[in-house]
């Protein structure tokens, strides 16, 4: 159905091109018709115009001027212009308000059908094409979800991607990075989901988590965000590169300049959403082809050991994200070691030694800063196939507390941390052979233990600082200092600190060491300086000290010359 509008000041011809228009039984039209340009607004204001025939020259506004506001109601309105001059100005200004035809009276009946047939079947084809484009766009839509997630897919997976599918695939799909650059991968995982929440909720919670890493890294990086089996892929280069030469692009800086923003997007992530997130900064070249198996050891270092805590903050140095096979085949053969004398223990019903073994079994594993995934799921099998033959042997898998449920027995996956699989073990022990659980050291006390043990034989190192100590642990140095000051509830610069002065007093006892070589095997290149730094944290000086201790110094004070 199309609506139709007639207007002109003379009566005799707007009755004329009504009924002409009424007798036009083919097309399915609603006619109004008004005899002036003010009249005609008022039925515009309250009704769609699809046809617009109009006289060019009328009392109060002429019909171009009414061209202009119907323009601005109707943009795709037909209009036909009716006029009695053949003025040249006139239909210039027609042509340009884009009229539909410029028709001069008298005007014969059949050129009046035609043209309005004419503007109906022009209406017809422009909805249908305009259909089609809306259709063409939304499916275009579609196929480029479809098409970005199986190149995700792909691209992650190493599936059979060539440079040309690469450099194909990411002009195609528009996205903003360059395929002659490499990138730096950032890899996330969000530790743990508020119970209850839904699909669509973690989706709009991965939106806002991307919206907050671009925030903080979009005016210095190009960052492309990919989501791929649960996990959160950020492939980052430098911001403004479609002008640089790569080879100028100094993506260490970048690299060192994300490691540090790091820590500020977690502490947004926490404060604004409520989530923990872990995340893991790649090697700062890599190379697109070998995106694929850089995203899996990424995914794999956060399904080790330490892996299975929370708000984990790792930046992968040159080099090292390949942990020792030595270390990894020893630690496998203490685990089959442990697994026999188990085993051992169980069928002999030594139910004390038993126990023991599976403490310290814990405790050492918890003591591996990594620990690969692998090697987890070996020592989680073994362990339940382990319990459920001596339940089922017993016959007591109805006595067990409901507590213990079963089903932890047969999916790995229900633990949420190491942590969690050692308590449930235990518990589950105890109640089997009726002993009180033994103590479990935590996995974090054991790395911190671990990180004093390093901090008391080297604090006195020229190389030693709170960056060397945080690359040596492969953690961030802000991660590092939380789980230092949680566990030991001291920081670790008071720790240093404590250490140095410790060894301070112990080295100024010994009658030949010289105030001077003191402080320079405590990494103190300035003896006033050290001095003061002594006498601050004791309160009195070093020379001070050796005399309290009826030890001669034989030396100035720092400053002044022997006499």
């Amino acid at each position: 159905m199309n609506n139709v509008l007639v207007i002109d000041d003379e009566p005799i011809i707007l009755e004329a091109l009504y009924n002409t228009l009424l007798r036009m039984e083919e097309h399915d039209l609603i006619i109004w018709k008004a005899s002036s340009a003010i009249e005609g607004i008022e039925i515009m204001r309250s009704n769609r115009i699809d046809i617009l025939m109009t006289d060019v020259r009328m009392p109060g506004m002429s019909g171009l001027e009414l061209v202009g506001l119907v323009r601005k109601q109707w943009e795709r309105c037909k209009i036909i212009i009716l006029s009695g001059y053949s003025d040249y100005e006139y239909l210039q200004n027609a042509l340009q308000q884009q009229v539909f035809d410029y028709l001069l009276k008298p005007i014969n009946e059949e050129v009046i059908v035609e043209t309005i047939s004419r503007g109906i079947t022009e209406i017809e084809t422009n909805m249908q094409v305009q259909d089609l484009m809306i259709k063409a766009e939304n499916q275009l839509q579609k196929a480029q979800s479809l098409l970005h997630k199986d190149f995700s897919e792909k691209l992650f997976s190493g599936d059979l991607l060539t440079p040309e599918i690469i450099a194909e695939s990411v002009e195609m799909l528009q996205i903003p990075v360059r395929c002659d650059q490499d990138v730096i991968v950032v890899v996330g995982r969000t530790d743990r989901w508020p119970q209850g929440y839904l699909l669509k909720e973690k989706l709009l919670m991965h939106y806002a988590i991307d919206n907050i890493v671009k925030e903080y890294l979009g005016n210095t990086c190009r960052i492309v965000p990919f989501l791929e089996s649960g996990y959160m892929i950020w492939l980052i280069q430098a911001a403004k590169s479609d002008d640089a030469n790569p080879e100028d692009q100094d993506l260490n800086k970048l690299h060192w300049y994300i490691g540090e923003v790091l820590d500020k997007i977690q502490q947004s992530i926490r404060q604004y959403l409520r989530l923990s997130v872990s995340l893991l900064l790649s090697k700062p070249n890599i190379a697109w082809l070998s995106i694929a198996h850089t995203y899996k050891e990424m995914c794999a270092w956060l399904q080790r050991g330490i892996g299975l805590e929370e708000e984990i903050i790792f930046i992968e140095q040159i080099d090292n994200m390949n942990p020792s096979y030595e270390g990894r085949e020893q630690s496998h053969l203490d685990i089959k070691r442990s697994m026999n004398q188990l085993l051992i223990f169980l069928e002999s019903g030594n139910l004390a030694s038993f126990q023991k073994e599976l403490t310290e079994f814990f405790r050492s594993m918890q003591g591996v800063v990594f620990l690969e995934y692998s090697i987890q799921l070996e020592i989680y099998s073994y362990l339940s196939g382990m319990f459920l033959s001596y339940i089922n042997n017993r016959k007591i898998s109805p006595f067990i507390d409901e507590e213990l449920e079963m089903r932890y027995l047969s999916n790995y996956s229900l633990f949420a941390q190491w942590s969690d699989m050692e308590a449930y073990f235990q518990r589950l022990a105890a109640q089997l052979f009726s002993l009180a659980q033994g103590e479990n050291r935590s996995q974090k006390k054991e790395i911190v233990d671990k990180i004093d043990v390093y901090i008391v034989e080297s604090f006195s190192s020229e190389y030693f600082s709170l960056t060397h100590l945080a690359k040596t642990f492969n953690l961030s140095t802000s991660y590092l200092s939380r789980l230092y000051h949680s566990e030991k509830g001291i920081s670790l610069t008071e720790r240093m600190k404590q250490l140095r002065m410790m060894r301070a007093k112990e080295l100024l006892l010994v009658e030949c060491k010289k105030i001077q070589e003191v402080a320079l095997e405590l990494g103190f290149y300035n003896v006033p300086y050290f001095s003061k730094f002594f006498k601050k944290n004791i309160g009195i000086t070093p020379q001070e000290y050796k005399q309290n201790h009826g030890i001669a110094t034989g030396e100035a004070r720092p400053g002044m010359d022997k006499k």
